[in-house]
This record gives structure tokens, sequence and C-alpha cells, in this order.
């Protein structure tokens, strides 16, 4: 189950949720049944807006035929590419680092829990990278 910060679903991500089922075909037993898999929440207001991103997702990439139960997003999957590309990574360097934090060879086999977990830690790892770079860029003013 996907756990995050404790910040309640939107409305607006709720409405969403419930159009892309209506889109898809998902009756209101197999969508909570569905947010239940995900989340482990029985009703969609219970859900956290990291959740909610979680089950939009699905339901977007189920829409658009790239239905893969309980596997990475392909929008999890560009966002931690981004966030690799940014940090100047190779794909070597992020096979690496999913390998290690995930134990999946590819980051194409990545579940949608791990993918999330491999976004936080790479979003962190880029946040140190950047207060690094201000105290140097700090220490090398202050030095001339």
């Amino acid at each position: 189950m996907i756990e995050a910060k404790k910040e309640t679903i939107t409305r607006a991500q709720m409405r969403k949720i419930w159009a892309l089922a209506k889109e898809i075909g998902i009756d209101e037993v197999d969508l909570r049944g569905l947010v239940l898999n995900l989340t482990g929440r029985e009703h969609i207001s219970q859900i956290t807006k990291a959740q909610a991103i979680v089950v939009i997702d699905y339901l977007v990439d189920r829409k658009k035929g790239n239905y893969r139960p309980m596997m990475a997003s392909s929008q999890q999957m560009y966002k931690i590419r981004i966030l690799a590309k940014e940090m100047g990574w190779d794909n070597g360097r992020l096979k690496g680092f999913v390998k290690k934090y995930a134990g999946v060879e590819n980051e194409k086999w990545l579940d949608a829990r791990r993918a999330y977990n491999i976004i936080e830690g790479l979003k962190k790892i880029k946040e140190r990278q950047t207060k690094t770079k201000k105290a140097e860029n700090k220490r090398e003013s202050e030095e001339m």
C-alpha cells in the first residue's frame, strides 16, 4: 500500500477519478475495489493527495491502453527519467540506483509503490545536490 503525506484528496482529484472511471466503464463497486487495492482505503474520500495521484495515474494508463496492473504508471516512469536527467545521471547510474533501492534490474519493472519510493529518493538526492551547490557558490562569492 502507498503511504505519503496525510493531506486528504482534493475535490478536483475526486472528480477526476470518477470521470476517468466513467470514461473507462468502471462502475462504483469496481472503482471502490480498485481504490482499496491501490491504497488500502475503502472510501475514496479517505485517501491522501499522493494516493489519489496513484489512482489517477492508474486510470489514465488504463484509458490509454497502457494497462499494467500494479505496475508503475507512465507518468511515474517519466518523472523518474526527468529527475535522473536533471541530476546529470546516465542510464547506467539510474539502473544501478533502481537495482540497489528497488531490487529490480530495470526501472521498467517497477511496481507503483517502488516507483513512488524511487521518485522520492531521487527528489531528496536532487535537493541535497542543490543545497551543496548553493553552499559552494556562497563560499566562492565570499572568497572574492
